[in-house]
């Protein structure tokens, strides 16, 4: 026995879904059509040149807890603060005390503790340094 709202709710989301579906195949068929005559005009200027040889970029998507190189900033004043070096794990949790996050919530911890690591690792060779004893991975800024 099905309920009315239940079903109609359903069938609401199926064709939102179904509608998004049938735009980002359209948007995909026009973005394959520009590649072709970006690799026609290419091979105008380059016969010898084979475009299928060019790596793909990666498309990075920004999140919705900061604004670009905000993350980075943040990571950076914390580690010039810090009075030794901090791990990624206190680093995410001040991170967290910041944007008023609760430290204890682990699904949201363990997010932000893979931007952090990105955001050092990105940075890792001008403005901080990793520093490993054994096991522990520690992070401060660049004397």
């Amino acid at each position: 026995m099905a309920e009315a709202h239940v079903v109609a709710a359903l069938k609401d989301k199926r064709a939102e879904l179904s509608g998004v579906i049938a735009d980002l195949e359209k948007r995909i068929g026009q973005h394959r059509a520009d590649l072709l005559h970006v690799d026609a005009v290419l091979r105008l200027f380059a016969p010898e040149f084979e475009p299928a040889a060019i790596a793909a970029k990666a498309v990075r998507r920004h999140n919705g807890w900061f604004r670009p190189g905000e993350l980075a900033r943040m990571v950076l004043d914390i580690l010039r603060m810090a009075p030794a070096p901090l791990a990624i794990r206190e680093i995410t949790v001040q991170v967290m005390e910041r944007r008023g996050l609760d430290p204890d919530d682990r699904r949201t911890a363990e997010l932000l503790r893979k931007l952090v690591n990105n955001a050092l690792n990105r940075q890792a060779t001008d403005l901080v340094e990793r520093l490993q004893d054994g096991s522990l991975v520690s992070w401060q800024v660049r004397a």
